[in-house]
């Protein structure tokens, strides 16, 4: 009998040892698949300290993500993530679209930089995404977006005006994210992404703190992102926007014909007021990082 119990008992560990093994071999696969894909859709270098996938299921944590600042920036990153959080149903992650209930980010960070005349989100909208090594792009239907306790730094390059501005933000929430009309078509990371980063610059950009100068210029550059992101998105980060702001995306969201000829005129038409008329250039100023 002995012998019997230490056998069984030996085989317990053993099938413990293999599942340990699957499940850290999983962590270190899904770490692999987000720092792939995201640097391949946002063609910026994209980092991430860890991946734990709940023993119990239905959860994925990602731990300390982290997304490049476009070549010629001198800040290291423009996005940074304490925690991430993701509900999502482990056969989901052999999908596509990839079918995530909720999505949401825990203490980020934004680093929004003028240099010689462009905020670095616009310049990583306009980074034309590269096909992930051997595999199709991830795309993601995410029922809501969530960003909790975020901070924007902004870095203007603009005289007169302080060097550095830290704007707390309200939470966000976006819903339905990737979704088209009649149909989950998946919205790639690179789109995820700037929904999120555009939404958190156009909020900074209500704060007091913010000058009405950089204030225009940060409302036309975010408006202009959602228009480029397109009529769905658009209407997304309006949603998530309160007050005049989210109004005036969601007027440029209305007419994607008028942005699709012309983002620009587009964009600053629809902006009327918050823009006040003004056609100030921005003057960037942030030394451009070597590469």
């Amino acid at each position: 009998m002995k012998l019997i119990r230490r056998a069984l008992l030996g085989l317990v560990a053993l099938a413990v040892l293999a599942g340990l093994g699957v499940y850290f071999n999983l962590n270190r696969i899904v770490k692999h698949e987000v720092e792939t894909q995201g640097t391949a859709s946002l063609r910026l270098a994209t980092t991430l300290d860890a991946a734990r996938l709940s023993l119990f299921g239905g959860k994925v944590g990602l731990h300390a993500l982290g997304i490049a600042s476009p070549s010629g920036f001198s800040q290291p990153h423009m996005l940074e993530l304490g925690d991430l959080d993701v509900a999502v149903q482990y056969k989901e992650l052999r999908e596509q679209p990839i079918h995530v209930a909720s999505l949401r980010l825990d203490k980020a960070k934004l680093v929004v930089e003028q240099a010689n005349g462009a905020f670095n989100f616009r310049k990583a909208m306009e980074l034309s995404p590269q096909k992930p090594p051997d595999k199709n792009p991830m795309l993601l239907v995410i029922d809501e977006v969530r960003v909790d306790d975020a901070q924007v730094i902004l870095r203007p390059g603009l005289p007169g005006i302080p060097r550095e501005i830290a704007v707390p933000i309200p939470a966000l929430t976006m819903k339905d994210v990737g979704k088209g009309k009649g149909a989950n078509n998946g919205a790639a990371i690179k789109e995820v992404a700037m929904q999120i980063i555009s939404a958190m610059a156009a909020s900074a950009s209500q704060s007091d703190k913010v000058p009405a100068e950089l204030k225009a210029l940060m409302h036309l550059n975010a408006a202009q992102v959602a228009a480029m992101l397109g009529g769905e998105a658009a209407k997304q980060i309006a949603g998530a926007l309160p007050g005049e702001i989210g109004a005036q995306v969601s007027k440029v969201a209305a007419d994607p014909g008028a942005v699709a000829k012309d983002p620009g005129a587009a964009v600053q038409q629809g902006l009327g007021g918050l823009m006040g008329g003004s056609q100030q250039k921005a003057q960037g100023r942030a030394p451009a990082k070597k590469r």
